[in-house]
């Protein structure tokens, strides 16, 4: 969710996701990048745009079992995304 949007944001937006096996007691390392144009909407003139502000970001296993949730700052000038916006969320398995 970004806070002081020109628009309101959907509370909730999957942005990536990984699907990892663990054995009992097994941990693995998971990674993602997430590029600004993921958290892209479309403004009242129709382009589609990024705007510094505050992102919430929540990690786990569904959207009903959040185990980590964090906070990313965007700065700087509001942003028009083109049509060949990023659309992939690579994540990385260690």
């Amino acid at each position: 969710m970004c806070r002081n949007a020109q628009l309101p944001r959907p509370v909730t937006q999957l942005t990536g996701f990984a699907r990892v096996r663990l054995a009992p007691g097994e941990e693995r390392r998971v990674t993602f990048r997430l590029h600004t144009d993921r958290l892209a909407y479309t403004a009242p003139d129709l382009h589609r745009i990024v705007e510094p502000g505050e992102i919430t970001v929540r990690l786990g296993a569904s959207s009903t079992d959040i185990r980590l949730t964090g906070t990313i700052h965007l700065t700087g000038p509001t942003r028009r995304v083109g049509h060949a916006g990023v659309l992939h969320t690579p994540a990385y398995v260690d």
